[in-house]
Order: structure tokens, then sequence, then C-alpha cells
């Protein structure tokens, strides 16, 4: 049986087979009337999911309405071969319309190619990583203003998403979660504002594969949605005065200003309310710092039956105390992540849903991306991706070898074809390389 997988537009290669279209843009959303018939023309006699006022339902192409939002097309008939045998001039086609990414089937033999073409495509993959990265860093910044002014428009009692929700749209539409996500543990970030960005960045990454690889529907319209909803967990802080927020003072636990800032779940619940939001998303405000023990005092607001804690909010839980626990800050050190995914793991199954922890881990792996690792042969390296076979043999971009020099030109090494090199131990990105870590994560062109 042929293998499939994920391929973006620019990964399409010729004599693949698109199987599904699962990734659109912008005119895809709200669709106007005229998007509709070029969608129903054609894909005529396929099968579609998309949104409709806010409920996903799945359909034959010709009941799409105006204002549909596309999620997927599939189910394509044999006799739209022109849309889905994929052909040099087929590709420039479809990202001019917009189409984005796909569920593919290789040729037969291109699951097990050469070892060296193997290597070639992860090579190619990990510099296109790290590019998304660099985009990713000016959108991080972006957005983290957006959220401290969306706060402070808040706390002068005009709440307001809007600004926010920009970034999303252009975090999503010039890089991607999944890189956002590994910037966590490489740029400071304050307790606040940088912290929403970087938590939504986690979720939405986690959640999604999650959901794929369960083939399970996400109780979001669309991405946007998803990361916008882990965006507003911490709404709630609007309330809290602002010097309490940004202090660098760790509060006594029976404080005024403790129990100021354990009221946020409450607050958030009480504006995302007043501002008409979904229950799912008020949720995620209300209950996010809930854990399974109730009687735990880091367990708050009190009273609170587990069971109306809802799936995205258990994760976003874990998504929290993870950020919380790599990022980087001026008043704290922060922990590699491998070390942060060792801690909430102890955790899991007390505080945390095991189920939704055991998910998560097999997306984030027990090495994240960018986590800095040693090899058994004494060099040194950041994690480029994250293996489902094996989590223990990700992909390592080697940059320093074992006496302490620095690489001209950094090197892959692929932990699951090599037999006789694994990782020795974690590294501290900040014992190891100080301030400099995200600079060399940015400047490796792997060979």
């Amino acid at each position: 049986m042929a293998a499939t997988t994920k391929a973006n537009v620019d990964q399409l290669k010729p004599n693949m087979k698109i199987l599904e279209f699962v990734r659109f843009a912008k005119p895809y959303q709200n669709m106007p009337e005229k998007v509709c018939k070029f969608v129903q023309h054609n894909f005529r006699g396929s099968t579609v999911d998309v949104v409709r006022n806010g409920k996903g339902l799945t359909c034959p192409v010709s009941q799409i309405q105006p204002g549909d939002t596309l999620r997927k097309v599939f189910d394509i008939p044999t006799a739209l071969s022109k849309l889905t045998h994929v052909t040099h001039g087929l590709i420039p086609e479809l990202k001019k319309r917009g189409f984005l990414e796909f569920k593919v089937q290789l040729p037969e033999g291109a699951a097990t190619g050469s070892k060296q073409e193997r290597r070639e495509e992860s090579v190619r993959q990990a510099n296109e990583f790290i590019q998304k990265i660099k985009a990713g860093i000016e959108m991080r910044d972006q957005a983290t203003g957006a959220a401290e002014n969306m706060l402070d428009k808040a706390r002068k009692g005009k709440p307001s998403p809007d600004e926010v929700k920009a970034s999303i749209n252009n975090i999503m539409s010039n890089t991607t979660p999944d890189a956002m996500s590994a910037i966590a543990s490489l740029k400071s970030s304050d307790q606040t504002y940088a912290h929403c960005v970087d938590a939504a960045a986690i979720f939405e990454t986690s959640y999604y594969a999650i959901k794929r690889r369960k083939g399970e529907k996400a109780i979001f319209p669309d991405e946007k949605y998803a990361m916008f909803g882990a965006f507003m967990h911490d709404f709630g802080k609007a309330k809290v005065p602002k010097d309490i927020l940004e202090s660098t003072v760790r509060f006594e636990r029976e404080s005024r200003e403790m129990k100021l800032l354990q009221s946020h779940p409450v607050f958030g619940a009480e504006l995302l309310s007043g501002m008409g939001m979904p229950d799912y998303i008020v949720n995620m405000a209300h209950y996010h710092h809930v854990k399974m023990d109730t009687t735990l005092n880091s367990s708050y607001p009190q009273g609170v039956d587990y069971d109306d804690v809802l799936l995205e909010t258990r994760l976003v839980s874990i998504v929290d105390v993870y950020q919380a626990l790599v990022g980087r800050r001026s008043y704290k050190k922060s922990w590699a992540p491998p070390a942060a995914i060792r801690f909430i793991d102890a955790l899991a199954g007390v505080e945390f849903d095991q189920g939704i922890w055991d998910d998560f881990v097999s997306v984030m792996g027990i090495y994240p991306k960018s986590s800095l690792v040693e090899l058994t042969d004494g060099t040194i390296g950041f994690v480029i991706s994250v293996p489902e076979e094996d989590l223990e043999k990700p992909q390592v971009v080697i940059f320093r070898d074992a006496d302490g020099n620095d690489f001209d030109h950094p090197t892959l090494v692929d932990l699951q074809e090599e037999e006789d090199l694994e990782i020795d131990q974690d590294l501290d990105h900040n014992d190891i390389l100080g301030e400099d870590a995200l600079d060399i994560f940015l400047s490796l062109e792997v060979s």
C-alpha cells in the first residue's frame, strides 16, 4: 500500500496523488457566492467539510453556501485527475488558487527511498523550519504588543480582541504555529503578554496534531480560532492592577496580591461572557488552573467539578505550565524543554489529565523542537524534529564538536538512522549558550 503524508503546496512533487485538500487561503473563509461557485464547479462530485454558523458540517460540494468556511475537500472523483495528479504545471496553479496544504499519496518507492534521498529531504525541511522561525520572531513581537494593548483597553472598560485577531492572522499567513512554539524556550518573555502568544502557538500546534492523529474533529471552527481561544486564556488578568501583574516579586500565598492574581480565571470568564464569546473559550479561561485533584492549593477557583473542565481546557492548562517553565524571563531561570516535560510528567494523573498529557508528549516529544542536547560522541546540537515512531531518536542539527569548537557547516543527524549514536543528555540553553541561544539557532544553515 502506497504511503501517505501531509504536504504544503511547496512540498508537492510530480507523481504525487492528492487525496484531500486540507488548508486554504483567506478567500475560502466566509466564502462569497463567486468562490462557492468556483469550488462547486471545480470539485464537482466531491465531499467537503465546512464551518457554517459556527458548526462543522460534512456535505456534498454541491450543498455549500455563501458564508461557509472551507476546511477540507475529499472523496474526489477519479474524473478530476487533473486536480489530483501532481505535475509541474499543476503546482503553481494550486498556489495561485490559494490551495495551501494537502494529504497526498506518495509515488511507489518514495516512502522507502535511499538513505541519501531521505536525508536530503530532511535537510530541506530543517532549513525551511529555521526560516519559519526567523519569520516568527517579528510576528511574535507584534502579537505580544497586541496582547498588552488588549489588556490595557479592557482595564479602561473597552475590551476589544481585534488587534489580537489581526496578529493571529498575520502569524498564520507568514509563519507556522509550530515554528512559533519553538521560539518559546529560546527568546525571553514576560509572564503575561508574550506568555499568551507562546501558549497560543503551542496549544494550536499540539491540539490539531492530536486531533489529526486521532481522526477527531476540533471544537473550533478553524485553526486561527483555536489559537485565539488559547490566547485569551489569561484575559482575566486585565482586571489585575498592572503593577501587580508586571511585578518581579514572588507574592506570599495569602497576600492580597496573590489573591488578586488567582482571581484572574473568574475575571476572565466574566469578561469573555460579557463579550459574547463561545462557551468553550469561556471554559478555557475559567478553568485552566483547575487540577484533577481539586483539593490542591494550586487548584482554583474552588468548588469546580473536574468533569466540567473541557478537553481543550485540560490541554491549555498543560500548555500554560509548560510555557511558564520554559519561558526565559528576567527574574527567573528557565527550564530546558525536556526538563519541563519530565516535571509535568511526574504530575500527570494527579494534577493533569493523564490521557491529554500522553497526547501532548506524543506531539511535542520528550525532546521538543529547539531543545539543546549532547550526543554520546560529545557533539552538541538542537533538536529539529519530533519523530512519531521513537521519541528518543529525533533529528538533531549538530553545530559544536566534542572539544567545544563550532562547525563552519552544521550538519543534520537522524538518530533513527544512526545505530551507534544517541542522546546522552539534554542541556540548558542558558548554561551553555547564554543570551546567544536564539541567534545561534537562527544562524544554522544545515548541510
